[in-house]
């Protein structure tokens, strides 16, 4: 066992993410700026047996070229597991870094920069949770959302409500659109003027036609 590995309490790091799921990600919260959970997937992901949980250790020094692999090496993870439930849209995977010291969060938020196309080119969102995370929420930017007790990226599908976070580059709003387009046509049944609002927007930004 290594020296890194010996003080790394795992079973407190796994406790301590899944009352971060249970009563923060799954809970509602006065300033998300909307009604439901912070992220509406992860009960029924759970109830669906579509959750998975990683562990990684990073080491004592760690570096963005280590971080962003086990990002990348987690992509491909996510796509050989063999999911327990059938929804697709409900597959997550939560990977937990546990070692990765308060100093050493930045890191987490490059990788995440640095691997989200190639996240978005396969469907999926990738999502980054520490202390020191300085995301906010997308009805409130006085919000700051994505702090989490341990460090960790998430992964899952991409959902409607992501045009909030695809929105920022052309090959994103692509992949976007051709997954959820079809919902924002002539007979729109989306219900969110904000999301259509974005979409709109978008569409006119980068030349796609209606």
């Amino acid at each position: 066992m290594t020296p890194t590995a010996s003080v790394v309490d795992f079973e407190s790091a796994l406790e301590s993410v899944d009352s971060w799921l249970s009563e923060y990600i799954s809970a509602n919260h006065p300033e998300i700026g909307r009604t439901g959970p912070i992220c509406p997937f992860v009960s029924p992901s759970r109830k669906n047996r579509t959750l998975e949980i990683r562990l990684r250790l990073v080491g004592h020094a760690p570096s963005l070229e280590l971080v962003e692999e086990i990002a990348r090496s987690s992509l491909r993870e996510y796509e050989l597991t063999t999911w327990q439930g059938r929804n697709p849209m409900l597959q997550a995977m939560v990977v937990v870094l546990p070692d990765l010291r308060s100093e050493d969060t930045g890191l987490l938020d490059q990788a995440q920069a640095r691997v989200k196309d190639d996240f978005v080119a396969q469907g999926l969102m990738i999502g980054q949770f520490h202390e020191n995370c300085t995301v906010t929420a997308a009805r409130n930017p006085r919000f700051v959302v994505s702090r989490a007790p341990v460090p960790v990226l998430a992964i899952r599908a991409i959902a409607l409500h992501d045009i909030f976070f695809l929105s920022d580059r052309p090959l994103w709003f692509r992949k976007y659109r051709e997954k959820f387009g079809k919902f924002f046509g002539p007979d729109s049944t989306v219900m969110d003027p904000l999301l259509v609002q974005h979409f709109r927007e978008s569409e006119q930004a980068y030349g796609f036609s209606s």
